[in-house]
C-alpha cells in the first residue's frame, strides 16, 4: 500500500552553513504517529548543469577537473552551478563558455534528475551542446583545465575508466547514446 499522505514537519534548525549548501536537521512526525529526525543538505540556488559538448558527430569533450570531494582528477563534463537569475540554459551557455571556450549552436535539454532525494534537494540539469563554435569566457576555475575529446562509440569504456564517476556524467552518456540512436 502506497503512503498518501506526506509526513508532518514538526521543526526545522539550521545545524551548519556555506556559501554552497545549509546541513538542516528536520523533525518529522510520519501518518502513522512515528516520530523521526533526518539531517539534510539543501542546496544554495537553483541547482547546477551539466552540458555534453560534441565537437563533431562522433565524439563528445571530456574535462579534467580537480574533485576535491576524493582528492583525485576526474574526467567529466562541463559541470558548474546556476547563478541566481540564471535559468538552466543561460548557465549551461556560460559554463560551455568558461570551461571549454566554445559556444553551442544547439543546447538541447535531455533531462533534469536529482542526485540524492533522499537526504538532498540537489538538481541537476543535463544539457547537448552540438554546433561548436569558438567564443571563450572568463571563468572562475582556478587552474586552466584539460580537455579531451572521446569517440562517443567508446562510452562503454569510458563508463569503466576509474577517474569517470560522476553519476550525472555516466547518466549522460547513456542520454546522449539514446539520442543519436
Amino acid at each position: 500500500m502506497l503512503v498518501s499522505r506526506l509526513p508532518r514537519i514538526t521543526a526545522i534548525e539550521s545545524v551548519a552553513a556555506t556559501p554552497l549548501f545549509e546541513i538542516q536537521r528536520v523533525d518529522l512526525e510520519f501518518a502513522n504517529g512515528q516520530a523521526a529526525r533526518f539531517h539534510r543538505l539543501m542546496g544554495q540556488g537553483p541547482g547546477s548543469v551539466v552540458v555534453v559538448p560534441m565537437p563533431d558527430a562522433h565524439h563528445v569533450r571530456l574535462i579534467k577537473e580537480y574533485a576535491v570531494g576524493f582528492e583525485r582528477y576526474e574526467l567529466g563534463f562541463v559541470k558548474g552551478k546556476i547563478d541566481d537569475g540564471e535559468t538552466p540554459q543561460q548557465a549551461a551557455s556560460r559554463e560551455l563558455r568558461e570551461e571549454i571556450g566554445c559556444r553551442a549552436g544547439t543546447l538541447q535539454h535531455l533531462t533534469t534528475v536529482t542526485v540524492t532525494p533522499g537526504y538532498s534537494n540537489f538538481q541537476s540539469w543535463i544539457f547537448l551542446a552540438s554546433e561548436l563554435s569558438h567564443d571563450p569566457l572568463e571563468g572562475d576555475e582556478p587552474e586552466e583545465l584539460e580537455t579531451q575529446d572521446w569517440p562517443i562509440n567508446e562510452f562503454d569504456v569510458l563508463r569503466t575508466r576509474q577517474d569517470f564517476t560522476d553519476a550525472r556524467c555516466v547518466l549522460a552518456t547513456y542520454l546522449v547514446a539514446s539520442q543519436l540512436k
